[in-house]
């Protein structure tokens, strides 16, 4: 686990018993648009497939208390939620046993992204996924290219990605989607938006690598990850409102897919 992980992992160890409340509003926004837009998203769901006896599994990453997951978990076969961080994963394996959902979402703490993939995170059930999802979480990575690429691996053939992140704002620096050749994506003006990050999110600004993904870099981010069938891209218009030490503040978000071919 690298630093910067190892920063967002403690930061949202602290967060973990009052994320879903703190961030309430932008909880449920998240959670009616995914909904919204699930026949989107994928047309692999358990009310849309042809044989009754087919799986329909997806693995939702930095998966904190399982928005996503449990949102889409009534369509789904198995959902498996992976995070790095332990308390997060309480959370969201205490709300798959609230909604008595256990048997089918379960939550994991690993770190997927890193150089030391625990072994059994290398194979079934893990892998061979139909939805790979990455909610509010892709701005946290530290390379979010490579993030992209180690994950797309474990969508099977015709197998959906799906990301949901902010949109960039003037200002901001924001990711551009290409590798600079050591296997890790550029940032422009990361250093020089310290500062502009620090006034907005406070105690988080040291855990955000990227402040935003355009439709383009959300593109080339997901053809290097070899994602280059039926990709979309939509900006929401209701904004979230983020509360950060007694601030608050808007962000527009995004929805973007790609399937495998």
């Amino acid at each position: 686990m690298t630093d910067f992980t190892e920063a967002n992992r403690q930061y949202f160890d602290k967060m973990a018993t009052t994320y879903e409340e703190k961030f309430a509003q932008g909880v449920k926004v998240v959670a009616e648009q995914t909904a919204q837009h699930r026949l989107w998203i994928s047309d692999r769901w358990t009310d849309t497939t042809t044989n009754l006896d087919e799986k329909v599994r997806m693995l939702e990453y930095a998966c904190g208390p399982g928005v996503i997951s449990m949102t889409l978990a009534p369509f789904l076969t198995e959902v498996i939620g992976i995070d790095v961080s332990d308390k997060m994963v309480e959370a969201f394996n205490r709300n798959a046993a609230t909604l008595d959902i256990s048997d089918k979402m379960v939550g994991h703490v690993a770190d997927l992204l890193g150089d030391n993939v625990p072994d059994e995170f290398t194979k079934p059930p893990y892998v061979d996924m139909d939805i790979v999802a990455v909610s509010m979480a892709l701005h946290h990575f530290e390379h979010p290219d490579v993030a992209l690429q180690r994950l797309g691996q474990r969508v099977k053939s015709g197998g959906t990605i799906f990301i949901i992140d902010l949109v960039p704002q003037p200002g901001h620096a924001h990711a551009h989607g290409h590798s600079n050749g050591h296997g890790h994506g550029h940032d422009h003006g990361h250093n020089h938006d310290h500062e502009a990050s620090k006034d907005e999110f406070g105690d988080a600004a040291h855990t955000i690598g990227t402040h935003g993904f355009s439709e383009e870099s959300m593109k080339n981010l997901f053809q290097q990850a070899g994602f280059d069938v039926q990709f979309k891209y939509e900006a929401i218009s209701e904004p979230l409102t983020l509360n950060m030490d007694g601030k608050s503040f808007s962000k527009s978000i995004f929805f973007a897919r790609a399937q495998r071919a």
